[in-house]
């Protein structure tokens, strides 16, 4: 995986969340595409937690991002990228490299 933290610790620095998690789905979509013809993610702000959606072919696969992980990315830049992976690998998507 191409993860580079000090680009990561710098947007979480910068960036509200909403816009960091869109950018953490768009890094993780690269990777999707790699084994995925369609790859569609969309994220909506729910009360204090965020409600990601992810059409990957004919699969729909919606992961909740609770208030607690979104107050953990400043100290683990990575936490949502591995909040995806687990809910890809319990739906049997597989995924390629995530792309910075």
């Amino acid at each position: 995986m191409a993860r580079n933290p000090i680009v990561r610790n710098i947007l979480i620095s910068r960036q509200p969340r909403d816009e960091y998690v869109k950018y953490v789905m768009k890094c993780v979509s690269r990777g999707l595409k790699e084994h995925h013809e369609q790859v569609d993610a969309r994220a909506m702000r729910h009360g204090e937690d965020i409600q990601t959606k992810w059409q990957i072919n004919d699969r729909v696969i919606e992961v909740t991002i609770k208030s607690d992980v979104l107050a953990s990315l400043e100290t683990e830049p990575f936490a949502l990228d591995e909040v995806f992976m687990r809910a890809f690998e319990r739906n049997d998507v597989r995924l390629g490299p995530v792309k910075e």
